[in-house]
């Protein structure tokens, strides 16, 4: 721990946990409380558009911000997310309908894929391979204390002082984190390139990729399927356990937080399952426990037992933290030196695309039931379908991957 945190590099480490602590509460907290901001802005009809502006405005970003960091440094492209996140936040915050709510997580989203993508470059680029591993399982346990506090924090302000407090308490950490990585990166040199400006989106849609023809595609593919089924089941956990099981927004935000203590397990187990089960038999299993979580929910919407949803989204949040890191480290190892920033930024771009795909058509059948006054739980059982398929393919996927990395 002390090699991880000594020096200049301790101070990178200690900003971008900040940055991870303040994405993942904001993330989990915004979930929860949806359903309000929806009714308060009278917007149920883009419900699902909020998150998919946020995914969507990152896919944008990530697709220059690697190449720009490995020809120009991290810092730029890190004082300009910082910004952008600034002044989506106070946007949010002030949002007076939900299509100006829509636009500012927008802002926000492209701030949060700068700072996404050229975080993941950074680990790449400052830390020594051995200490990699760790620092992604830090990041990781970053969302532990949020996934317990997050959602019920969010539910208590939404239900007293109102939603809007909520963006506000993230403006001091965005300063902190600031503050602690931008001045420590003037004093670390990391390798530079001539990188292509479009090399992340070339990597991304190249035919290796596509076609899934060498280990490095594969990795990519299959993260942006991992995202898409999580994500585009988990913006709508909490619609299905207020609007349809009747459950208060306080104990939908319980669900929200059990799968993250499941992610944070999973990750935290991970560095150690990875040099005893490999990179592939690690994916495998967290694409099955994806599975049985979301045919789990699914039964749920049909009249299982209530109870049955939290289990299953610890389940799901378990998968996920098993595979995230995983399929990263194993996108990376296939990245030469002074080329991190490209290869970080496919990978979190397929990841990025395949949640604001996975949010955006999971949500559809919402908006759909919407416009025709059709059942909300006819539609839920639509777009839990669709993220179960979305699981189904990464379990095809993952016996392609490498062994190990």
């Amino acid at each position: 721990m002390f090699e991880l945190f000594a020096g200049r590099r301790g101070r990178v480490a200690a900003g971008l946990l900040v940055a991870e602590f303040t994405a993942a509460t904001q993330s989990l907290i915004v979930t929860t409380v949806m359903p309000r901001i929806a009714a308060d802005l009278h917007g149920l009809s883009l419900y699902g558009f909020a998150p998919a502006a946020l995914f969507g405005a990152s896919l944008i970003s990530m697709s220059f911000a690697g190449p720009f960091a490995d020809r120009h440094g991290t810092q730029r492209v890190l004082a300009l997310s910082f910004a952008l996140t600034l002044v989506g936040l106070f946007a949010s915050m002030l949002a007076p309908t939900m299509a100006f709510f829509v636009g500012a997580r927008g802002i926000e989203g492209f701030g949060g894929g700068l700072d996404y993508a050229v975080s993941v470059a950074a680990i790449a680029k400052v830390f020594p391979e051995h200490l990699r591993p760790r620092m992604f399982a830090w990041t990781s346990a970053m969302w532990l204390v949020p996934g317990l506090i997050g959602p019920g924090l969010g539910a208590f302000i939404a239900a007293t002082i109102g939603w809007r407090h909520v963006f506000s308490i993230f403006i001091p950490l965005v300063v902190v984190s600031a503050a602690l990585v931008l001045p420590a990166l003037r004093g670390i040199t990391m390798a530079r390139s001539e990188a292509d400006p479009l090399g992340s989106i070339r990597v991304l849609f190249s035919r290796n990729t596509l076609l899934l023809r060498d280990r490095r595609g594969v990795s990519i593919v299959e993260f942006a399927l991992l995202q898409a089924a999580f994500f585009g089941a988990d913006a709508y956990v909490s619609l299905l356990l207020t609007a349809v099981r009747g459950q208060t927004l306080a104990l939908a935000s319980l669900c929200i937080t059990l799968a993250v203590v499941g992610w944070s397990i999973g990750s935290t187990a991970q560095p150690r399952l990875l040099t005893t089960m490999g990179t592939r038999a690690i994916v495998i299993c967290g694409a099955a426990l994806g599975i049985v979580a979301l045919g789990t929910l699914l039964a749920v919407v049909a009249g299982a037992p209530v109870l049955f949803a939290y289990v299953a989204w610890t389940i799901g949040g378990l998968g996920i933290g098993l595979s995230f890191a995983t399929l990263t480290l194993s996108s990376l190892a296939e990245s030469p030196e002074g080329s991190e920033g490209t290869v970080s930024s496919a990978t979190v771009l397929a990841g990025s695309l395949g949640s604001c795909i996975g949010i955006f058509v999971c949500g559809l059948p919402i908006t759909v039931a919407h416009e025709m006054s059709a059942p909300l739980d006819g539609a839920l059982m639509w777009t839990f379908a669709i993220a179960l398929a979305l699981a189904c393919a990464m379990l095809v996927v993952a016996p392609r991957l490498p062994a190990r990395a």
